[in-house]
Protein backbone atom coordinates (compact mmCIF):
# COMPACT_ATOMS: atom_id res chain seq x y z
CA UNK A 1 0.00 0.00 0.00
CA UNK A 2 1.18 3.01 -0.61
CA UNK A 3 0.84 6.02 1.63
CA UNK A 4 1.22 9.98 1.70
CA UNK A 5 1.10 12.86 4.18
CA UNK A 6 -0.69 16.49 3.69
CA UNK A 7 -2.38 18.85 6.06
CA UNK A 8 -5.82 17.77 7.56
CA UNK A 9 -8.92 18.65 6.13
CA UNK A 10 -12.16 19.39 8.38
CA UNK A 11 -13.97 17.13 7.27
CA UNK A 12 -11.86 14.46 8.77
CA UNK A 13 -11.64 15.14 11.99
CA UNK A 14 -13.95 12.79 13.36
CA UNK A 15 -11.88 10.11 11.77
CA UNK A 16 -8.96 11.50 13.97
CA UNK A 17 -10.68 10.84 16.38
CA UNK A 18 -11.21 7.44 16.22
CA UNK A 19 -7.95 6.71 14.92
CA UNK A 20 -6.58 7.99 18.56
CA UNK A 21 -9.20 5.74 20.44
CA UNK A 22 -7.66 2.63 17.88
CA UNK A 23 -3.89 3.57 18.46
CA UNK A 24 -3.98 3.92 22.65
CA UNK A 25 -5.45 0.40 22.37
CA UNK A 26 -1.93 -0.62 21.98
CA UNK A 27 -2.00 0.02 25.85
CA UNK A 28 -3.66 -2.29 26.99
CA UNK A 29 -0.55 -4.74 26.97
CA UNK A 30 0.86 -1.90 29.06
CA UNK A 31 1.32 -1.08 32.91
CA UNK A 32 -0.50 1.55 32.01
CA UNK A 33 -3.72 0.61 30.20
CA UNK A 34 -6.25 1.97 32.68
CA UNK A 35 -4.40 5.75 33.01
CA UNK A 36 -4.64 5.90 29.19
CA UNK A 37 -8.01 4.72 29.19
CA UNK A 38 -8.98 7.44 31.35
CA UNK A 39 -7.63 10.27 29.82
CA UNK A 40 -9.52 12.13 27.52
CA UNK A 41 -9.09 11.89 23.63
CA UNK A 42 -8.69 15.18 21.77
CA UNK A 43 -11.63 17.16 21.43
CA UNK A 44 -12.60 17.81 18.21
CA UNK A 45 -12.55 21.79 18.80
CA UNK A 46 -8.69 21.35 19.41
CA UNK A 47 -8.27 18.91 16.40
CA UNK A 48 -10.41 22.35 14.44
CA UNK A 49 -8.23 24.61 16.05
CA UNK A 50 -4.58 22.93 15.09
CA UNK A 51 -6.24 22.65 11.53
CA UNK A 52 -6.61 26.32 11.34
CA UNK A 53 -3.27 26.93 12.26
CA UNK A 54 -1.49 24.37 10.11
CA UNK A 55 -0.78 21.90 12.94
CA UNK A 56 -2.51 18.88 11.95
CA UNK A 57 -1.18 16.35 9.57
CA UNK A 58 -2.44 13.39 8.26
CA UNK A 59 -0.94 9.82 6.84
CA UNK A 60 -3.34 9.02 4.48
CA UNK A 61 -3.60 5.56 2.49
CA UNK A 62 -3.84 5.25 -1.15
CA UNK A 63 -7.48 6.00 -1.18
CA UNK A 64 -6.64 9.25 0.91
CA UNK A 65 -8.07 8.15 3.71
CA UNK A 66 -6.82 9.33 6.95
CA UNK A 67 -4.61 6.78 8.83
CA UNK A 68 -2.78 8.26 11.18
CA UNK A 69 -1.88 12.13 12.44
CA UNK A 70 -0.02 14.61 13.82
CA UNK A 71 -1.29 17.18 16.04
CA UNK A 72 0.69 19.98 16.83
CA UNK A 73 0.87 23.53 18.58
CA UNK A 74 3.23 26.67 18.48
CA UNK A 75 4.05 27.19 22.25
CA UNK A 76 6.80 30.11 21.93
CA UNK A 77 9.42 31.47 19.70
CA UNK A 78 10.94 28.75 17.64
CA UNK A 79 9.45 25.90 18.84
CA UNK A 80 6.15 23.65 17.97
CA UNK A 81 5.04 20.79 20.51
CA UNK A 82 3.81 17.66 19.15
CA UNK A 83 0.54 17.09 21.26
CA UNK A 84 -0.46 13.63 19.80
CA UNK A 85 0.84 11.62 17.50
CA UNK A 86 -1.07 8.44 16.34
CA UNK A 87 -1.38 5.68 13.79
CA UNK A 88 -4.24 3.42 13.32
CA UNK A 89 -2.75 0.00 14.62
CA UNK A 90 -3.90 -1.79 11.30
CA UNK A 91 -1.06 1.08 9.64
CA UNK A 92 1.62 0.99 12.28
CA UNK A 93 4.90 -0.44 10.93
CA UNK A 94 5.34 1.69 7.89
CA UNK A 95 7.02 4.29 9.22
CA UNK A 96 4.10 6.48 9.38
CA UNK A 97 5.18 8.37 12.69
CA UNK A 98 8.59 9.49 11.25
CA UNK A 99 7.57 10.68 7.85
CA UNK A 100 4.39 12.47 9.81
CA UNK A 101 7.14 14.18 12.50
CA UNK A 102 9.64 14.70 9.09
CA UNK A 103 6.79 16.45 7.40
CA UNK A 104 6.05 18.91 10.15
CA UNK A 105 9.81 19.74 10.71
CA UNK A 106 9.64 20.39 6.70
CA UNK A 107 6.91 22.81 7.17
CA UNK A 108 8.18 25.07 10.18
CA UNK A 109 11.69 24.71 9.37
CA UNK A 110 11.90 27.30 6.98
CA UNK A 111 8.91 29.39 9.09
CA UNK A 112 11.22 29.86 12.06
CA UNK A 113 10.58 26.45 14.01
CA UNK A 114 13.81 25.47 15.20
CA UNK A 115 12.79 22.18 17.41
CA UNK A 116 9.38 20.08 17.92
CA UNK A 117 8.91 19.00 21.86
CA UNK A 118 6.62 16.36 23.05
CA UNK A 119 6.04 14.43 26.23
CA UNK A 120 5.32 10.68 26.51
CA UNK A 121 6.58 7.70 28.41
CA UNK A 122 9.74 6.81 29.02
CA UNK A 123 9.62 3.22 29.15
CA UNK A 124 6.94 2.48 26.08
CA UNK A 125 9.33 0.95 22.79
CA UNK A 126 6.73 3.16 20.71
CA UNK A 127 7.13 6.23 22.85
CA UNK A 128 10.11 7.45 24.32
CA UNK A 129 12.58 4.55 23.04
CA UNK A 130 11.16 5.37 19.55
CA UNK A 131 11.60 9.04 19.41
CA UNK A 132 15.11 8.40 20.98
CA UNK A 133 15.72 6.74 17.32
CA UNK A 134 14.21 8.94 15.60
CA UNK A 135 16.60 11.85 16.79
CA UNK A 136 14.65 13.18 19.51
CA UNK A 137 16.46 13.69 23.37
CA UNK A 138 15.16 14.23 26.65
CA UNK A 139 14.73 17.47 27.94
CA UNK A 140 16.85 17.39 31.48
CA UNK A 141 16.06 20.60 33.09
CA UNK A 142 12.16 20.78 32.79
CA UNK A 143 12.57 24.37 35.21
CA UNK A 144 14.07 25.51 32.60
CA UNK A 145 11.11 24.82 30.02
CA UNK A 146 8.08 26.48 31.37
CA UNK A 147 5.11 25.12 28.70
CA UNK A 148 7.02 21.51 29.09
CA UNK A 149 7.04 21.43 32.44
CA UNK A 150 3.82 22.59 32.70
CA UNK A 151 2.43 19.59 30.66
CA UNK A 152 4.58 16.63 32.36
CA UNK A 153 3.02 18.45 35.99
CA UNK A 154 -0.74 17.84 34.34
CA UNK A 155 -0.03 14.10 33.32
CA UNK A 156 1.23 13.34 36.72
CA UNK A 157 -1.69 15.50 38.49
CA UNK A 158 -4.02 12.85 36.10
CA UNK A 159 -2.84 10.45 37.78
CA UNK A 160 0.63 9.18 35.25
CA UNK A 161 3.53 7.97 37.21
CA UNK A 162 6.26 10.87 37.18
CA UNK A 163 8.85 8.72 36.51
CA UNK A 164 7.21 6.99 33.52
CA UNK A 165 6.85 11.05 32.25
CA UNK A 166 9.95 12.63 29.85
CA UNK A 167 9.45 15.72 28.04
CA UNK A 168 11.85 15.35 24.54
CA UNK A 169 12.93 18.05 21.78
CA UNK A 170 14.12 17.33 18.45
CA UNK A 171 16.47 19.87 16.93
CA UNK A 172 15.49 21.22 13.40
CA UNK A 173 16.33 23.19 10.75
Amino acid sequence: MTYGVRLARPDELDALSAIEVAADGRFQATPYAALVAGYPTTEIADFADAQDRWGLWVAVAGDDRAVGFAHCKPVGRGTVYVAQLSVHPDHAGNRLGAVLLERVAAFHGPRGVRRLTLTTFRDIPWNGPYYERLGFHEVPDLAAEVFLGRQVAEQVRSGFPEESRVAMAWAIG
